[in-house]
């Protein structure tokens, strides 16, 4: 960054009295730099030194500086290695023209003659109580290479690793104490001796809870990353409290050891491990107003009761009154379903729907079972069921219908509602019996994929593809709300909600069998809470139950963000860029969060 030009005004009264002159001044070096030093070296110098926002008013304030630079320039050197570097402070005086009435600042100067680099000879490692039985492995961590650069970065680092390694296997008590570097100026080398203490080695015992949240008892057990008797590991220590946060159900957790050891037979000791954890608010209400020419504006309220029976469960009822709907729904989730890397989510909802694709009612419930592979890979296996009566060519059409739930995911996005960085791959199949009206079996099967990529501190580029396709029947079995629509805030912003769409002879939309989508977004945010969008979507849906792209829909427009603690508020305008007979020149979107 360029420093910002300084402008200084020095004035000197009185008789016979030189004066420096006046001139603006932009921020200098704190001191002049010579010797033949590698660029790298010179770089972290002028760094360290840093500048000055005028040059030195005096010799005297000169001389300080100098002196405050060699002294820094020392400690850099040496922290590269450089133990036998020497180092000249000298201060240059100038006059202006040769003429002595007027002098010019005084010019500190360091001279630096760098020498050789210094290498690591021998490096030991010692323990001032106990002898771990990790010795071997502590070696290899803290390994530094026999003539490689002695830089003390290296030194802290491999400190470091060592005692991690210690206090991940079994060593919780380790601290490092003062080490030991001797310079050898003849062979150019340092021999290094690093002194740990270390206490007894542990053994996980039982968990102890506390705090102001109900747990059941079995329940830290269960999510435990540790066995009881286990070696201890303060990873596996944090990543209990870690998973208690993850629920989503509590305000905080930590966890640590009990100070009371109970000796073993084998030398180690046992101590407990002491979990504490708050429970923060159990009820929660929450509401959302949104606004859009054709999505449906209105208002959604939710309300989340969490862990009320002790086992991390939240509860959450939510309903939603909007120009084109309304309805009520139940969600239940288990977070943790007998273990860690398993979760349960139960829902059922009732809805009366009045878009212009369809109206009529549903009840629905589903149950699904969630298995983490990873942090970042799940997938997902359940059952629906949906009873609906949707009004189609004038007649009710009633279907019963059998779901078979089938999810695949893969999360590397930084936030949910605002991400920068990561990607998201969702994919979903249903296979479908209807035992309604028009009997017959069909499956849904949908893929997508979001990028999202930060290219500078202000802007973010993110892109969206989908496509999906409903096969084994024909259009009539599959029921209108199960069908594929295009248009609104989360698909082709410009075009009404569900107007992307097969239409019938009576210029009807009837949905279609399958879709592709994408869209492509530039963010800016920079060091306001506003941010401003420009965005480029793309759809298509079609009867055939293989997607193509022969009636593709272009919508294109401009977006802003305030940018708040919990996630954007979104105000998008677009117009439909291939407009058909009937389309409004343009739609408005306000909502939460991004598009996608």
């Amino acid at each position: 960054m360029t420093s910002p030009t300084r402008y200084v005004l020095m004035l000197t009264i009185g008789m016979g009295a030189s004066l420096w002159a006046v001139q603006a001044q932009a921020a200098t070096p704190l001191v002049k730099i010579e010797g033949e030093l590698p660029s790298e070296l010179r770089t972290l110098l002028a760094g360290v030194i840093g500048e000055a926002g005028a040059p030195p008013r005096s010799l005297a304030q000169a001389r300080r500086r100098v002196e405050k630079a060699a002294e820094q320039g020392r400690i850099v050197m040496r922290s590269q290695g450089y133990y036998g570097a020497e180092i000249k402070a000298r201060i240059e005086e100038f006059t202006s023209d040769g003429d002595t009435s007027v002098r010019k600042a005084p010019q500190p100067i360091l001279v630096i003659k760098p020498g050789p680099q210094f290498t690591f000879g021998s490096v030991k490692i010692l323990y001032d109580d106990n002898q771990p039985d990790v010795v071997d492995a502590v070696n290899k961590t803290a390994l530094l290479a026999e003539g490689a650069p002695a830089l003390s970065a290296e030194i802290v680092a491999a400190e470091i690793r060592a005692v991690n390694y210690l206090k991940a296997h079994g060593y919780p008590e380790t601290k490092t104490q003062p080490r030991k570097a001797i310079v050898d100026h003849d062979s150019q080398t340092m021999a290094l001796t690093f002194n740990f203490s270390i206490g007894d080695k542990t053994r996980f015992g039982g968990i102890e809870t506390s705090g102001s949240a109900y747990l059941i008892k079995s329940w830290p057990e269960m999510i435990s990353p540790f066995e009881t008797g286990e070696v201890f590991s303060d990873t596996k220590l944090n990543k209990l409290s870690s998973r208690v946060i993850a629920t989503g159900a509590f305000d905080s957790a930590t966890a640590t050891l009990n100070t009371d050891k109970t000796p073993n037979a084998d030398g180690t000791v046992t101590r407990n491990i002491l979990l504490n954890v708050e429970q923060g608010d159990i009820n929660t209400v929450t509401g959302e107003i949104g606004y859009s020419t054709t999505d449906g504006s209105g208002v959604e309220l939710s309300y989340e009761r969490r862990n009320f029976i002790g086992y991390a469960q939240t509860l959450t009822l939510n309903a939603g009154v909007k120009t084109n709907q309304i309805r009520f729904g139940v969600d239940y989730n288990i977070p943790y379903m007998f273990r860690v890397d398993r979760a349960l989510d139960l829902s059922s909802e009732i809805a009366k729907e009045d878009t212009d694709a369809f109206t009529g009612e549903r009840v629905s419930g589903n149950a699904l079972i969630t298995q983490k592979f990873s942090e970042r890979f799940k997938l997902g296996l359940g059952v629906g069921l949906e009873a609906s009566r949707y009004e189609e060519d004038g007649t009710d059409v009633t279907a019963y219908l059998l779901d078979g739930l089938g999810t695949a995911s893969y999360d590397s996005r930084n936030s949910l509602l605002d991400p920068v960085k990561g990607v998201l791959v969702e994919a979903n199949v249903t296979p479908t019996y209807n035992f309604g009206n028009r009997d017959g079996l069909f499956t849904t099967a949908q893929i997508s994929a979001s990028h999202y990529k930060k290219i500078s501190d202000s802007l973010v580029i993110a892109g969206r593809v989908k496509t999906g396709t409903i096969f084994g029947a024909d259009l009539d079995t599959i029921p209108l709300n199960r069908r594929f629509y295009g248009g609104g805030g989360g698909s082709v912003r410009g075009f009404g909600y569900q107007t992307i769409s097969p239409i019938d002879e009576n210029d009807d939309v009837i949905g279609g069998r399958s879709i592709s989508e994408a869209s492509a977004e530039i963010r800016y945010h920079g060091d306001s809470p506003f941010g401003a969008v420009a965005f480029i979507d793309a759809g298509s849906v079609v009867p055939n139950d293989l997607p193509n792209l022969e009636d593709v829909r272009y919508g294109a427009g401009l977006g802003i963000r305030y940018y708040t603690s919990f996630a954007p508020l979104r105000a998008d305008i677009a117009i439909p860029l291939n407009k058909r007979d009937g389309d409004n020149d343009f739609q408005i979107y306000l909502s939460i969060g991004q598009a996608f």
